[in-house]
């Protein structure tokens, strides 16, 4: 009988603790989601609402280092004219320490509907007064196997 109750109270630990960080994964990545729906409604207030201040974002293609500030992304995509954009992350891994996230996700990004290039995202959220935000963003970019 003691037996019994040491394997339930350890069974129990065990799914608390998973649902516990199913939670915080989600909470992480909800300002992630936010962000990406924000983009596509080409909403700048929506973006930078889930964004620390002044942030940039680091992004390697073909090679070379690129720097960006979110204002000048948000702007770039607020004011886009000629069809609709679209970033599709899938298959995140998060990775979570107290009050620093980091996100890593492989993504499609599409013009129209149709992709034009992929790459992955890594994102680092930081919890800023009880709330997690993006604190930097980079990625990189290729136009091959994006399947």
């Amino acid at each position: 009988m003691k037996l019994r109750r040491l394997l339930l109270a350890a069974a129990m630990t065990c799914l608390a603790s998973s649902c516990y960080a199913a939670d915080q994964e989600a909470q992480v990545m909800e300002p992630i989601h936010h962000f990406f729906d924000a983009f596509g409604r080409q909403d700048k207030g929506g973006m930078l609402a889930v964004v620390a201040p002044n942030i940039e974002i680091t992004s390697m293609h073909q090679g070379a280092l690129h720097r960006l500030s979110i204002d000048s992304l948000a702007d770039a995509i607020a004011t886009h004219r000629g069809g609709s954009l679209a970033e599709r992350i899938h298959d995140p891994q998060v990775h979570i320490d107290n009050d620093l996230a980091v996100v890593w996700a492989p993504y499609k990004f599409s013009r129209d509907g149709r992709v034009d290039h992929c790459g992955t995202d890594v994102f680092t959220l930081g919890r800023i007064d009880g709330r997690w935000l993006i604190i930097g963003l980079s990625d990189n970019e290729r136009k091959d196997d994006c399947r």
